[in-house]
């Protein structure tokens, strides 16, 4: 009863946030706004999906792979967000600390394969790995990318609520508030709707 209205409550939000950005998207045709509102669309999508399951059928989708491609598109808008608002000045200089986020993603995807699906946990630990390493080069090059360290930011702490949300999910069982579970979910439906700011303040400095 909990996941449906705590899935219910983050759908609305969801929603909220993606008519807020397609507003800009189609006033400014900017770019950077649709492929917000792209990811908004696709972590909807997601949780659409899961909602109709627990509602008509009283649990979680046996058939996850719907809600996963969506979800998985999410991190690709993401990723693509950084790129469509990074400045035009790279930096070619190889660095081993950005690498930590890939290896961190991995370590995770064992620890989830030998409690789940294989497939589905190195799909998402490769997308993970590529947003951990982009936002830490970001970090490391904070003043040629210091309009996005915001967008930054925010990206490393949803990818970082997931990590603790699937964790939690390894553990904990019960529909209550106790559950860490609906905790890192309501954090994830707020960090979320904070790149809406996180995306102006990459697009307009």
């Amino acid at each position: 009863m909990i996941e449906s209205i705590e899935n219910a409550l983050q759908i609305g939000a969801l929603i909220i946030c993606a008519v807020v950005s397609l507003y800009p998207t189609i006033t400014r045709k900017s770019r950077e706004w649709m492929i917000l509102f792209f990811f908004y669309g696709s972590f909807l999508l997601g949780d659409i999906y899961w909602l109709v399951c627990l509602i008509f059928f009283g649990d979680t989708p046996k058939i996850s792979v719907v809600s996963d491609l969506s979800w998985y598109a999410m991190y690709i808008f993401l990723y693509m967000l950084l790129i469509q608002t990074a400045p035009p000045v790279k930096t070619s200089r190889l660095r081993a600390l950005p690498w930590l986020g890939p290896i961190f993603s991995v370590a995770m995807a064992v620890f989830f394969i030998l409690r789940g699906e294989i497939l589905s946990n190195i799909i998402y630990a490769s997308l993970m790995g590529l947003l951990l390493f982009s936002v830490i080069c970001r970090f490391i090059d904070w003043k040629i990318y210091k309009n996005q360290i915001f967008l930054s930011i925010m990206i490393l702490v949803f990818c970082l609520l997931e990590y603790g949300l699937w964790t939690a999910s390894c553990f904990w069982t019960s529909d209550t508030l106790t559950n860490p579970y609906y905790w890192f979910d309501f954090l994830l439906t707020v960090s979320a709707a904070i790149f809406l700011p996180a995306t102006k303040k990459a697009v307009e400095e």
